[in-house]
């Protein structure tokens, strides 16, 4: 007869934690509960480790977040990347290059206090992660097809696409952008299980330091951090390290009005040509930039949970995180803050179920909390970088191209995401975990848990 974990639990006890998708935040976080003593896999549905060659810009919050989810995650981070702040800059009017350097060009510089970037390459940020990971705590080729959540049982059951299982006292999807654990949590009916297309396209191009400096300039091209703004697009670009060499990544991001044609698939083929049309009439400089993109290259869709976002990130032992509960567009540079600070909330959580006693109620008031504190933030990020995408690319008919208006917009948002104490969020999780603990078990608030952000 199946033991239920609601009647019992063991006292300091540690969840058996299942992470399905190995990216960035499925990484980082199995680091955050390592770090706490808990045990986890991941299961990643790739056959080897796989993140996409394109940069990452991390704030301040994401930086604080990772020294209190494990100080090794932040000090890999200063291995890979530089920082400095962004300048937005007027990629269309200016008619030289020289125009296109001048003071006048530049809308704005956002240098607050705080608001500095670290930028560097997913790829090699993931590779300095996964040599932290310990030994046979992931595995390849497993594609989550279903789970079965069953109150009368004392695991999660997990079942793959390659017909094999796996139990967990928690599963937490990592999964991505089309996230499967979304989809299952949520409802193959509903519309909030599935992001959508946000009529913007990706394409991504790493160019030599030096042929950048020749045609942006010696601070644009080697070593300033840009985003150059104009009609429908928005392009940043920033030097970085792609293994021993510098090379500047560079993106453009591409209004489009057409739908997204190959479904589930977020890359497809793309053509030079159908980049360069969009920047036929903008700066002389940024159309010399665009012209060293490859004849045939990729592009790729972005998706958004703008349109159908999550009533909940939590249901039973089943938890979303990062892009598979709140995925985002780049526009203030802010998703991957989000799924760190998700990987530290989630961390704090399993850490309270560690030390109140592992079962089903304890977990679920636990994946419960991390909901009720998440949510709110992170889907205001979500719909306030969508809108900020139509000011940057001089589609919100009240900005236009006014430069000062950019620049009050992206102030006031951007501040949202860096005004913000991490630490506080670390005890919101205990004080909601507690309240919901205390209405399932009885416990009537006795023997609250104490906990710090990096313990």
């Amino acid at each position: 007869m199946p033991h239920s974990p609601t009647s019992s639990s063991t006292a300091g006890q540690a969840p058996n934690v299942a992470i399905v998708g190995g990216g960035l935040i499925g990484v980082m976080l199995g680091l955050g509960l390592s770090h706490r003593g808990i045990p986890f896999t991941i299961y990643e549905r790739a056959s080897d480790w796989h993140e996409i060659g394109a940069g990452i810009a991390l704030t301040s919050v994401a930086r604080s977040s990772m020294q209190r989810l494990h100080p090794d995650v932040l000090t890999a981070l200063g291995r890979v990347a530089g920082a400095n702040h962004f300048g937005f800059w007027d990629g269309f009017r200016p008619t030289t290059k020289e125009e296109t350097q001048a003071p006048e060009a530049l809308h704005f510089l956002l240098d607050a206090p705080g608001t500095d970037y670290w930028c560097c390459m997913r790829s090699q940020f993931l590779r300095e992660l996964v040599s932290m990971l310990p030994a046979g705590s992931t595995h390849f080729n497993k594609e989550l097809e279903s789970y079965v959540d069953d109150s009368s049982c004392q695991k999660v059951l997990l079942r793959f696409s390659d017909g094999t299982t796996a139990e967990a006292d928690a599963l937490l999807g990592c999964d991505g952008i089309h996230s499967r654990t979304r989809q299952l949590l949520l409802g193959d009916d509903n519309p909030a299980g599935f992001a959508s297309f946000t009529h913007q396209l990706g394409y991504r191009a790493v160019l030599p330091i030096s042929e950048a400096m020749e045609v942006l300039g010696d601070a644009k091209g080697g070593s300033d951090y840009c985003i150059h703004l104009g009609p429908n697009a928005y392009v940043p670009s920033y030097p970085m390290l792609d293994g021993t060499e510098t090379v500047l990544n560079m993106t453009t991001v591409i209004y489009t009005p057409e739908p997204w044609s190959h479904g589930q698939k977020m890359v497809a083929p793309a053509t030079h040509e159908e980049v360069a049309k969009v920047f036929k009439d903008w700066s002389p400089p940024i159309r010399d930039l665009i012209a060293k993109f490859p004849d045939k290259l990729m592009k790729w869709g972005i998706f958004d949970m703008a349109d159908h976002p999550a009533p909940t990130y939590a249901s039973g032992r089943v938890a979303i995180v990062g892009d598979a509960a709140h995925a985002s567009t780049p526009f203030l540079g802010a998703g991957g803050a989000m799924g760190i600070e998700d990987a530290l909330a989630m961390a704090a959580a399993m850490q309270l179920v560690s030390k109140s006693g592992t079962s089903a109620s304890s977990i679920a008031a636990a994946l419960q909390a991390f909901s009720a504190v998440r949510l709110e933030r992170s889907q205001a990020v979500v719909q306030s970088s969508r809108e900020m995408g139509v000011i940057f690319q001089w589609r919100d008919p009240a900005a236009g191209n006014d430069g000062e208006m950019f620049r009050v917009e992206a102030e006031q948002r951007t501040s949202k995401v860096w005004d913000f104490d991490v630490d506080g969020m670390v005890d919101q999780i205990r004080v909601e975990f507690e309240q919901r603990l205390d209405s399932t078990t009885g416990r009537n608030g006795v023997g609250a848990l104490k906990m710090g952000a990096g313990s």
